[in-house]
């Protein structure tokens, strides 16, 4: 008996051991995001660690199963195996774990979620997902990495000095005694007894999204996506697949086409030129006009007030990849990854360059970045684009001038050279990179170190090049037969604060400007990314291909929806309303908003988009 109890005691060490070691990862995730974490109270950092302790707990249960497991094969296999397994066994988890902080630290920031699976789609091109971090950064998650490692190899060393087998003789009833303390460990890698086994609502105990996102353990929280991603299973799964097409096509049906207002000019004898900028990571936030900062996009700005503006167009992600899939093949982001990252789905998609290629226009794309990056080339190359401009075509000192590419400015300057002999009719896709982080710019007009205030200097330089080039090309005889549209792939976190759910961090620009444009509108009505192809076609007059999503801007039910990693946001006249896929219900509860709002037929729109996905 003193053997299985000494064994016991042993096995609890080396659950504390990696206990200690999501605690520390979680003070750390506080620390680095102390501008969110200084805002929070005494009590509510005490709940992120005391609420977040039975994720944490189940995690290390995890990592306990396979050694335990082991252990109570004593009788069969020696302590120096045993002992030679764990070591390694801790040294490949201890690696892997402390990576995945590092990663969950660099990552959130940016994305406002904790590290998953997503992180990983683009791990195929490394170079190009490099550009997104410093020297010092890389540097950083080294030392951090390296001393998580080196820290707890050190701590491993001192609590099993004499290694985790117990030396002695293993009788039956030892092994057998082992054995259903491993077997027991199912209850806190459930969760307990409760009728729903652990998820993150299990931890989640405040109305702050940061507290609750703080208090789960990113270990448990990545390995769930992974699951999750290996299913490539419906996540929303609300209703029966025939109660799901049912609701959808009526909601579909009902949402009748109103009087389309025409936005531009079309001259029956000559086919309007089209000038498509898309601006990376820019939301309404930054621009004045559409009600945010003054002086940070003066053109923009300048430019909202001579055009025809629309002040609730939303994109359909937080990420460039669902936001791309969206402008140009009328797609709509999923939960945790887009249509564009799986090729052999994206080829049944029409893309909106298709349709000016049947028209005969001349069409190109301009992207300063490395286009291999989110399977933006394959995406583009599907389109037949005539012709596509990136990285490779500028000299290599201009790509080395912006970890993510050439800087915008000499982007706008080749285009604007190019249009000087393109023939018309033409279809311009300009895709700028500058205000991707790291947010380097040859521009210093936004002072500062912090986050915001490198993706605000970003801002003002990007929307400073863009007006040079549209001052230059208002000189161009093209200008009175092209239409300019402006707008974004997705919104941002920053300026902030603005919560990832929040519809404010998915509102971006989109701007109708040009010579064809003679009217100053503000377009009040809810639009979305996904229906830009579909309504740009129809306001140059051409028929558009069948879409089970996209439809025209003006109909008699506008609404919008948005997606994330962990839910999605609808968007209509009556509100936003944002559901939780953790707690599979809307948060906060609608109450007596939900009595005059269908919110049954937004649940089945979500189930047939990813049944819709799956089956292509």
């Amino acid at each position: 008996m003193t053997f299985v109890l000494n064994q016991i005691v042993r096995l609890f060490k080396y659950f504390i051991f990696w206990m200690i070691f999501f605690w520390l990862a979680k003070a750390f995730f506080l620390i680095f995001n102390f501008d969110q974490t200084s805002h929070l109270s005494i009590s509510e950092i005490i709940g992120i660690f005391g609420y977040g302790l039975k994720m944490d707990i189940s995690t290390a249960c995890y990592l306990l199963v396979i050694p335990g497991l082991l252990l109570s094969l004593r009788s069969l296999v020696s302590s120096r195996f045993v002992n030679h397994f764990f070591w390694i066994y801790t040294l490949v988890f201890l690696i892997v774990a402390s990576f995945l902080v590092v990663l969950d630290l660099g990552l959130y920031p940016h994305w406002g979620t904790r590290v998953n699976i997503t992180a990983f789609n683009y791990i195929d091109d490394p170079v190009a997902m490099s550009a997104s971090i410093s020297i010092g950064d890389v540097l950083l998650g080294l030392l951090l990495s390296g001393s998580l490692v080196g820290g707890f190899i050190f701590l491993y060393r001192k609590l099993f000095s004499k290694g985790v087998a117990v030396e002695g003789k293993v009788s039956w009833y030892a092994s057998f005694v082992l054995l259903f303390v491993v077997a027991t460990l199912i209850l806190p890698i459930r969760g307990g007894l409760d009728t729903s086994p652990l998820n993150l609502s299990s931890v989640a105990f405040s109305p702050k999204l940061y507290v609750n996102q703080a208090a789960s353990n990113y270990l448990w929280n990545f390995a769930k996506s992974v699951e999750k991603r290996k299913r490539l299973s419906n996540p929303c799964d609300y209703m029966t697949k025939e109660e799901s097409e049912q609701l959808f096509n009526q909601f579909m049906k009902s949402d009748t086409l109103v009087m389309r207002p025409q936005l531009i000019k079309l001259n029956p004898e000559k086919q309007v030129n089209v000038i498509l900028v898309i601006l990376e990571s820019f939301s309404n936030k930054v621009i004045a006009p559409l009600g945010g900062l003054h002086g940070i996009a003066p053109n923009l700005d300048s430019l909202c007030t001579k055009s025809t503006v629309f002040t609730n167009f939303y994109s359909t992600g937080n990420r460039s990849d669902r936001g791309i899939s969206a402008v140009l093949g009328g797609y709509p982001s999923l939960l945790s990854t887009s249509i564009m990252v799986y090729p052999e789905k994206a080829r049944s998609l029409t893309l909106l360059p298709e349709y000016f290629n049947r028209h005969h226009y001349n069409t190109s794309f301009y992207y300063g970045g490395d286009i291999n990056f989110y399977n933006l080339k394959t995406f583009v190359l599907q389109s037949n684009c005539g012709k596509i401009t990136t990285k490779a075509d500028f000299p290599s000192e201009l790509g080395r001038m912006s970890k993510w590419g050439v800087p915008d400015g000499y982007v706008f300057e080749r285009a604007l050279e190019d249009l000087k002999s393109e023939k018309e009719p033409f279809m311009k896709t300009i895709y700028t990179v500058s205000s991707h982080p790291p947010f380097d710019v040859p521009f210093s007009k936004i002072k500062g170190s912090s986050i915001e205030e490198k993706y605000l200097n970003s801002v003002a330089y990007t929307d400073s090049c863009l007006g040079a080039f549209i001052d230059s090309f208002r000189k161009s005889p093209l200008w009175d037969n092209t239409l300019l549209i402006v707008t974004a792939d997705h919104g941002t976190l920053p300026p902030g604060p603005t919560d990832i759910t929040e519809p404010a961090s998915y509102r971006i620009p989109l701007i109708w400007s040009g010579g064809v444009v003679d009217s100053v509108r503000r377009i009040e009505t809810i639009t979305q990314q996904v229906d830009f192809g579909t309504s740009l076609a129809h306001q140059l007059g051409w028929e558009t291909d069948s879409s089970r999503f996209a439809k025209d801007f003006f109909t008699s039910h506008p609404y919008a929806f948005y997606a994330l990693d962990f839910g999605w946001g609808y968007v209509v006249p009556q509100g936003c309303f944002y559901y939780d896929q953790n707690s599979r219900s809307f948060v906060p509860d609608p109450g007596e908003k939900a009595k005059s709002v269908d919110l049954l037929s937004p649940k089945a729109y979500m189930q047939v988009l990813h049944d819709d996905f799956i089956s292509r």
